[in-house]
């Protein structure tokens, strides 16, 4: 054997690609929920986007901390495409997952998803996202309230989602085979959308998608990360990518083909309107008129905006302390906050219907501070990585099952 190769230390299952810019202590939160997952075999790629805030102390004290985190750096900002192509040039797991620098996901994430993944054969899985609010606004299920099955997800599909009234797909962070990924990089001309587009060539290509419904992923949204203007630029950047796409594998069945122009209409609309608020932005009055002359419907979507601002900037109503929370299963002396049942990823069949509303019921008990949680068994230890940013009771304190 070559003494190179035999120093070399063996590929962790999976590469965690974590683009950061300027996420400030919420870096904690997300980089600990990785080192902390069940599935150990893993390594934390953190690609910084030239940060100057006080992550970067965070995520090298992180490192000396513990061997499996890396961290590559860059002096100037380039975007997430170029940060997070950094980093996937640098993994070398047997899958890759996107954690963004400000988000938290359950300590059971990568065993399960990789479980679910196992099952149905998937190239690519992922999961739902529980949006969680710093301003203490309720917590959401990205999928929505009707959906408790695993379920596979087509090219045309991909292209509807978020156009059609069915969830937007894009926003999900999948975990990707690095088989299935290859040299395919994000394309780094974008600077929203980046996510959608990578894994639609991979769909176009022929990998498989499926999403779980349960949400391991715990999405922040918080002032830093809530977009409601989307640059002129970025959106002709989308339009122009997908026109390629559509190009480069044409001819495109019916279906397909009829997808892709649902989604064009949508952007350019979307586009329009953009244009339309850089008018009255640079106070270009008569640009204004004509946009609204040739589309009237921009009128109510300004007027909702404006409505949606102000709502933001009322105040924040009062809200309570958060609770200590006993969790357990139902037939747990004690429990005071009845989960369900545990189940471990070996054991749960992945095409049953999964609980969902109850994970976010229990993350909607957050309020001022970190929920405190003591789980007395392993139904309640899996029911506290649902809450974002909970304080669990160090393992003394929680009795094991029997």
């Amino acid at each position: 054997m070559n003494p190179a190769a035999r120093d070399q230390p063996a590929a962790p299952l999976v590469s965690v690609v974590m683009a950061n810019y300027q996420a400030g202590d919420r870096i904690i939160h997300a980089m600990r929920s990785v080192l902390r997952q069940t599935m150990a075999d893993l390594e934390l790629i953190v690609s910084d986007d030239g940060s100057n805030d006080v992550s970067l102390l965070h995520m090298r004290r992180l490192m000396a901390e513990d061997s499996r985190v890396r961290l590559l750096t860059s002096e100037a900002n380039g975007g997430p495409a170029r940060c997070r192509n950094r980093a996937l040039d640098a993994a070398r797991g047997h899958w890759i997952a996107i954690v963004d620098s400000d988000d938290i996901i359950h300590p059971e994430r990568f065993e399960r998803l990789l479980a679910a993944a196992g099952q149905h054969g998937a190239d690519i899985v992922a999961d739902d996202l529980l949006l969680f609010f710093e301003d203490g606004t309720a917590p959401r299920l990205m999928l929505g309230e009707g959906t408790d099955r695993c379920f596979t997800v087509s090219p045309e599909q991909w292209v509807r989602a978020g156009v059609d009234g069915s969830p937007a797909l894009g926003y999900l962070k999948p975990m990707i085979r690095s088989s299935c990924l290859g040299a395919l990089r994000y394309d780094e001309a974008l600077r929203i959308g980046e996510d959608y587009d990578l894994v639609l060539r991979l769909l176009l290509d022929g990998a498989s998608l499926l999403v779980v419904p349960e949400p391991y992923y715990l999405y922040r949204r918080h002032s830093g990360s809530i977009s409601h203007r989307l640059p002129v630029a970025d959106m002709e950047a989308m339009i122009a990518r997908q026109q390629a796409l559509v190009d480069a594998h044409a001819p495109l069945d019916a279906a397909l083909s009829a997808a892709f122009a649902q989604r064009q209409r949508n952007l350019r609309q979307g586009l329009n309107y953009e244009r339309l608020v850089a008018s009255i932005k640079a106070r270009r009055w008569s640009a204004a008129l004509a946009a609204l002359a040739g589309n009237p419907e921009h009128l109510w979507r300004l007027w909702r905006s404006f409505s949606e601002g102000r709502t933001r900037r009322q105040a924040i109503p009062p809200r309570h302390v958060s609770p200590l929370l006993m969790l357990g299963a139902s037939e747990t002396a004690g429990a005071t906050d009845p989960v369900p049942a545990y189940l471990s990823a070996v054991a749960t069949d992945w095409s049953a219907p999964r609980p969902r509303q109850v994970w976010r019921e229990l993350a909607a008990r957050r309020g001022l501070g970190a929920i405190r949680c003591i789980p007395l068994d392993a139904a309640g230890r899996y029911a506290a990585g649902f809450i974002p940013e909970a304080e669990v009771a160090a393992p003394a304190l929680v009795r094991e099952p029997s």
